[in-house]
């Protein structure tokens, strides 16, 4: 397997591409921990899988032009937006899978500092079932 050099990123969110104004993304995925333990079990704890959560958090550049991020994201406050994350800007295959899901965009930040570059972070809570797509 390959490494692979994070450069080519393509972030939908709400049907925009906002990726040339998003610095860093991650999609964290869990599993709730359900203990399994009973009797006979030799001292030893058993687990299995229960529900599953994620949560998306992306840095950007903010960029208050038309169509850019803060026109995409301020409407957005409050509701369940679309979000896809591709590795490449290739075509979607077994190497460049995508990961299709909707996130509550519950946060949005106004903010910047003398001299330097409009940056902010956000967390979003994912609403629902992740989707990996590897055509």
């Amino acid at each position: 397997m390959a490494k692979f050099y994070a450069k080519d990123f393509v972030i939908t969110v709400g049907g925009d591409d906002l990726s040339e104004n998003i610095a860093s993304v991650e999609l964290s995925i869990e599993v709730d921990d359900q203990e399994t333990t009973s009797f006979g079990t030799n001292g030893w704890r058993t687990r299995q899988g229960g529900l599953k959560q994620g949560s998306v958090s992306l840095s950007f550049h903010q960029d208050f032009g038309a169509g850019a991020v803060d026109a995409t994201l301020q409407p957005l406050i409050g509701t369940i937006a679309e979000v896809v994350i591709t590795p490449t800007s290739a075509a979607v295959s077994a190497t460049n899978p995508s990961y299709t899901f909707n996130a509550l965009v519950n946060a949005y930040v106004v903010s910047g500092a003398v001299g330097e570059l409009a940056t902010f972070d956000v967390t979003w809570p994912v609403s629902g079932e992740i989707v990996r797509t590897a055509a």
